[in-house]
């Protein structure tokens, strides 16, 4: 009987550190729920903020340099994600470098 519980413990320890969901990390492919808010020279700008944003890693979505910068990230993380703007961009913000305060809500695997 003690070799069966033994056994049952060891099965079960390795059973719940797989599930560990705090050790997920997002990665291409995955999409990450995201609240934003986007930053010129300290000041929120308008349009740069969203609640709840579904964000596939890698699709191309955002302009280039932040999706990348959240490869990696786990739930729960906050990461400033500094980018530049493309030239052609809207006019107050071409070419600008901005900050975006990014929280990842949640990370649903590909």
């Amino acid at each position: 009987m003690k070799k069966m519980l033994g056994v049952f413990g060891v099965c079960g320890a390795l059973f719940c550190a797989g599930c560990d969901a705090g050790d997920v990390t997002a990665q291409n492919g995955d999409t990450v729920v995201i609240d934003f808010a986007g930053f010129l020279d300290g000041v929120q700008f308008e349009g740069g903020t969203a609640s709840s944003y579904p964000l596939v890693l890698g699709s191309g979505q955002f302009v280039p340099g932040f999706e990348e910068q959240l490869v990696g990230a786990k739930k729960g993380e906050e990461r400033d994600v500094n980018i530049t703007f493309p030239q052609q961009y809207v006019p107050n913000l071409a070419g600008k470098d901005v900050v975006f305060k990014v929280k990842i809500v949640d990370i649903k695997k590909k």
